[in-house]
């Protein structure tokens, strides 16, 4: 077994799911850090960050699981779930480096307040702003 708990005579093509793992709880851990750090007590009132904060750490349990998944499955002989994991774990982590990136994007702050505003003027008129151009 190695030291990512990876049985390496079943699991060991799980390997590069594991260090895309590895590698985006840290981007993710410093992403947050920064949130935090900018916004302090004030982060509960940035819906969008937190929404992308939290989509993240779906994402990335997500990933845990199945790699989890795969290697009991693998160490009783079964590595047909191997492939699946792989998969799940790639895609995952573009969806997170995405998000990451969205995060430590300054300017998309700006749509995110706009998306906010859009939403605030939504919620004050108590429906959809925009009148139908066909009535």
């Amino acid at each position: 077994s190695g030291s990512s708990g990876i049985n390496a005579e079943y699991g060991g093509d799980l390997n590069g799911s594991v260090k895309m793992l590895q590698e985006d709880i840290t981007k993710f851990h410093v992403a947050t850090a920064e949130q935090v750090m900018k916004h302090k007590k004030k982060i509960i009132e940035q819906q969008v960050v937190l929404n992308r904060i939290a989509d993240s750490a779906i994402l990335l349990q997500s990933m845990a699981a199945v790699i989890s998944r795969a290697n009991l499955a693998a160490e009783k002989g079964d590595t047909s779930e191997i492939a699946l994991a792989n998969a799940w774990c790639g895609e995952s982590h573009q969806q997170i480096a995405q998000l990451v990136a969205d995060l430590q994007n300054p300017a998309l702050s700006k749509v995110d307040e706009a998306t906010l505003a859009v939403g605030r003027m939504s919620l004050d008129s108590n429906g959809y702003l925009a009148k139908s151009p066909v009535s």
